[in-house]
């Protein structure tokens, strides 16, 4: 019955030897739903084609029309849109792109540090098999002994065949020491398995976390590999279609010209980018938080005479002492909204004609006066107010100005308005203006056909978003 028992237990040292390995499913970045941006690319697809179709009915008559360069605009705003949507798409790619860069980094330390592990344990494995196979022989050794001294039977026959009662004692004694000894090469051989299956375990373990993590690894190498190719073609396009995009601002822009040069209608060009614009409101943002409405302080001055009784000098004379205070206080008015709404004066006083109106073309949140091709004529504040912002560029708005105004709308909303293509700034930021008062001379600066001024009105806010249209304060 032992010699099975042992058996059995080195059947299962000999399994040790063999190493299992399977796979399991990894788990990677995956591509973004494009459901919704193959929706609106269908749809700009088929708004560009009716744009296409527009401007071959109306090119065949003239191209130096209003209705022909709105169409155009038309057709660059879906170009604008559709660039936008092959930008977002290209920065979905490049995000999944970093995090599969991220994860194979990962990979490939997960990887190696396993790899360690795993020589460890193998090396711990060979350590406790060859303490095994020494406990097991010794074992084996003293089992032979018994079975060769033909005393393999009960304990009870080995000592009934003892002579004597000396050597039944004798037999006895040896019969438990063989006992107890051959119980504790058994009891450490059955720790040793244990030890031994305990690793073997552990070893499997991370034989199979290092099977998924290289099979993770190759997943997300290929997907890599996939997404960059996909990322290259996406920016190829986008090249494309700012080419495109330009090409057909720049065609806008011959036409627009020209029709200006007749109507003596100046205004922008359709160039200006939508980065050009937040730098700009960024200015703005800037200017507002660092100016706020001045204060003005005014000194009123109280005289009160009074007379004190008669007194008597010390040569006997009666006098009569007069004393007058002064007295001093100081009121401090601030010039923050008043009770009265804001209500606009026309900022060229000498042209009044809005030529140009708020949404007349795509980004266009102002009004523009046409100063018929005359430059330097009078620009004066619409409202009173602090100016906050004057800026010199040389693209886009060119001089413009920004009035955070001390009046609100009905509803008791901040007021701002800015004046665009000036000539020359005759104010400075910080400066009270009164409603009327001359702030500029007008000009050509900037994105602009001509002589004109580019009048915004902005409501709740002092950024682009918060435009509105100046009509609806002006008289």
């Amino acid at each position: 019955m032992k010699k099975t028992a042992l058996i059995k237990l080195m059947s299962l040292a000999m399994v040790f030897c063999l190493l299992l390995s399977f796979s399991t499913p990894i788990s990677y970045v995956s591509a973004a739903d494009t459901t919704s941006l193959t929706a609106q690319k269908a749809e700009l697809e088929k708004k560009l084609k009716e744009t296409e179709a527009k401007l071959s009915q109306l090119g065949k008559q003239s191209k130096e029309t209003e209705e022909y360069i709105k169409v155009l605009d038309e057709k660059i705003s879906y170009l604008s849109k559709q660039y936008k949507l092959a930008k977002q798409e290209a920065e979905d790619i490049e995000n999944r792109v970093n995090a599969l860069e991220s994860n194979i980094k990962t990979n490939e330390v997960e990887i190696a540090s396993i790899k360690d592990e795993v020589k460890a344990l193998e090396k711990n494995i060979k350590t406790l098999n060859s303490e095994f196979s020494s406990t097991y022989d010794e074992y084996c050794k003293r089992i032979r002994a018994i079975y060769i001294s033909g005393q393999s039977g009960s304990q009870l026959s080995f000592l009934l065949l003892s002579n004597g009662l000396t050597n039944l004692l004798t037999r006895y004694q040896m019969i438990s020491a063989v006992s107890k000894q051959d119980g504790e090469l058994l009891e450490s051989v059955k720790s040793q398995t244990d030890n031994i299956m305990a690793v073997k375990t552990k070893l499997d373990e991370k034989n199979t976390k290092l099977n998924e993590t290289q099979k993770e690894l190759k997943a997300n190498s290929e997907s890599l590999k996939t997404e960059r190719e996909s990322l290259l073609k996406k920016q190829e396009d986008m090249l494309s279609q700012q080419k495109e995009i330009e090409e057909q601002q720049l065609e806008a822009n011959k036409l627009l010209q020209r029709l200006h040069d007749k109507t003596k209608e100046y205004g922008e060009y359709r160039d200006t980018t939508q980065e050009e614009l937040d730098a700009i409101d960024a200015d703005i943002e800037a200017a507002l938080n660092k100016y706020v409405p001045p204060t003005t302080t005014t000194k009123k001055t109280t005289t009160t005479t009074t007379t004190k009784k008669p007194t008597t000098t010390k040569k006997g004379e009666s006098t009569t002492k007069s004393t007058t205070t002064t007295t001093t206080t100081t009121k401090t008015t601030t010039t923050t909204a008043s009770s009265n709404y804001i209500k606009l004066t026309y900022p060229c006083p000498s042209y009044t004609n809005i030529t140009c109106g708020f949404g007349a073309y795509d980004g266009h949140t102002g009004c523009d006066f046409s100063t018929k091709g005359n430059e330097n004529q009078k620009i004066v504040a619409a409202e009173s107010g602090t100016v906050i912002l004057v800026k010199n560029l040389n693209y886009s708005y060119g001089h413009y100005i920004v009035i955070a105004h001390d009046k609100t709308t009905s509803s008791g909303s901040a007021v701002y308005t800015l004046y665009a293509h000036n000539n020359d700034i005759i104010v400075s930021a910080g400066q009270y203006v009164k409603k009327g008062q001359q702030i500029a001379y007008s000009g050509s600066t900037g994105n602009s056909t001509g002589p004109h001024l580019h009048f915004e009105v902005r409501v709740g806010g002092a950024t682009q978003s918060c435009a509105v249209n100046p009509a609806i304060y002006l008289p």
